[in-house]
């Protein structure tokens, strides 16, 4: 029988996991809660269980006899697949690290403990405490519910008068237990790639980030290679190393989150888990060579990877921001994107929402699954990924109900311009 690998999660993220092990001869148990899940017929074998549930995904792994258990691109199986490979004598991270992974509250603990280098926190269980930790922090503060990926849950609190609102919307996603007061890091955001072998940690590549305008921190864009002067690149390599560290990691793949403040890198967080928006599957081995999808089937059977790969060319991701919310008419010019040299990837839809055409409502931007779509380019070098990506988002203009005309980088076009550019495009049926 051949090797297999049971990957948990199947979905639009986790495609790459699966395509890769196939391309490697595995035999795939794709395994979701979902049963749309289009990962489900993409593996060798599809099976619609609980993959939070480690008894569950144990005994699936005993009955198809498998040699690996992967997750990629997502927060949520992790302490399962972790229990379920201790368990099955199987090479993943030790549950404890995955816990301390997954939990915002013992991962700061953790990093304080070892001296990685993060914000100052507290734990609150009431507004009133939040109030005071805020109050000592000084404002802007960063109020954070424990678990949850791609932003979700995450709150810039900007002044006393906005913490009440934002307390009583962390507690609609985590009712009970302590939730985490921060103080506000001001710099870039970074993040970097990378894994850990036998304990030793491995960087791969530093992603110059970008965010959406407003009070909620979600990630509108990334390239690579960083353009940060090579002293600030080793400095946060050096962070990461020491988060990594702190957490115990081991046998996976990481996604480190910084930011550069005036005292140097803090670490925001590390998932212990190959990163989401096209990061990890697509942007770093445009950019590097290195397969990061390989190394996570690699270390998931015990194997260690390669670093080798090949000269630094850029890569770009940046997501459509209209700068507006309101019901979408048409989405024209999607033709004309196809014409900007280095396009890799086109991606119309919303993870939460599907697929863009007439009806769709663009809202406001609060976690990872309120956007709407996204372009990848590559380039010689990062700035010529970056002008390709942001020419891409210039060229889409979003139609909207109410008679609002604007591009996906947010330019508002005057009526005349709007007129010129409607034969040129296509519309929803086009762009779907």
């Amino acid at each position: 029988m051949n090797t297999s690998v049971m990957i948990l999660a199947a979905g639009p993220l986790q495609l790459p996991g699966i395509l890769e092990a196939k391309a490697l001869g595995l035999r795939t148990i794709a395994v979701d809660g979902d049963p749309s899940a289009p990962g489900l017929s993409f593996a060798d074998k599809g099976v619609v269980a609980n993959i939070l549930d480690p008894e569950v995904v144990a005994d699936l792994a005993r009955a198809e006899r498998i040699d690996a258990l992967f997750t990629l691109c997502t927060e949520a199986p992790m302490r399962c697949l972790a229990t379920a490979a201790s368990r099955l004598g199987l090479p993943a991270l030790s549950p404890a690290a995955a816990y301390r992974a997954t939990d915002k509250r013992r991962m700061r603990e953790a990093f304080a403990i070892a001296g990685a280098p993060s914000p100052r926190f507290q734990q609150v269980h009431t507004l009133a405490e939040a109030q005071v930790a805020a109050a000592g922090f000084g404002y802007p503060v960063a109020l954070k519910i424990a678990g949850g990926a791609g932003s979700r849950g995450i709150y810039q609190v900007r002044q006393a008068a906005e913490l009440d609102e934002s307390f009583a919307q962390a507690r609609t996603l985590q009712s009970e237990d302590a939730l985490l007061v921060e103080e506000w890091v001001e710099g870039s955001e970074v993040s970097v790639e990378g894994f850990v072998v036998h304990g030793s940690v491995k960087t791969v590549a530093v992603t110059d980030k970008e965010v959406f305008r407003g009070a909620h921190p979600v990630e509108s864009g990334h390239s690579q290679p960083s353009q940060l002067d090579n002293s600030v690149q080793q400095s946060l390599r050096d962070a990461a190393v020491a988060g990594a560290r702190a957490l115990e990691l081991d046998w996976t793949t990481f996604h480190a989150e910084l930011k550069i403040s005036p005292h140097g890198p803090q670490l925001i967080e590390i998932g212990a888990r190959l990163g989401g928006d096209r990061i990890s599957t697509h942007l770093t081995p445009i950019s590097t060579g290195v397969n990061l999808v390989r190394s996570g089937l690699l270390l998931a059977l015990g194997e260690t990877p390669l670093l080798a790969g090949h000269p630094p060319r850029g890569a770009a991701i940046r997501y459509f921001d209209t700068g507006y919310v309101g019901r979408l008419k048409s989405l024209d010019g999607v033709r004309n994107v196809y014409s900007v040299p280095g396009l890799e990837l086109l991606y119309l839809q919303s993870e939460r929402a599907g697929r863009l055409g007439p009806g769709f409502e663009i809202g406001p931007v609060h976690s990872s699954l309120d956007r709407y779509g996204h372009v990848l380019c590559s380039g010689a070098t990062a700035t010529e990924a970056i002008a390709r990506a942001e020419r891409v988002l210039d060229t889409l203009v979003f139609s909207f109900a109410d008679g609002q005309r604007r591009t996906g980088s947010g330019r508002l076009l005057p009526q005349s311009h709007i007129e010129e550019r409607q034969g040129i495009g296509v519309g929803a049926g086009g762009a779907s």
